[in-house]
């Protein structure tokens, strides 16, 4: 799993956003506001950074 920070998730309704978008794209991610992290398997990371950009958000690979 690649972990993904999205620090301006701000929000439940900015998680949801993303959890919709996800599998609105078939990419399985594990959401976290807490963290403000979303996980994907590595072979999903450029469609999941992809589709965060094209939500509004600013995506920042962690490891």
């Amino acid at each position: 799993m690649k972990t993904i920070k999205v620090p301006d998730m701000k929000c439940i309704h900015c998680k949801e956003r993303i959890e919709k978008g996800m599998a609105a794209e078939n990419i399985k991610a594990e959401v976290n506001l807490d963290d403000k992290t979303v996980k994907v398997e590595e072979s999903a990371l450029k469609a999941a950074i992809e589709e965060l950009e094209d939500l509004g958000f600013t995506p920042e690979v962690a490891d």
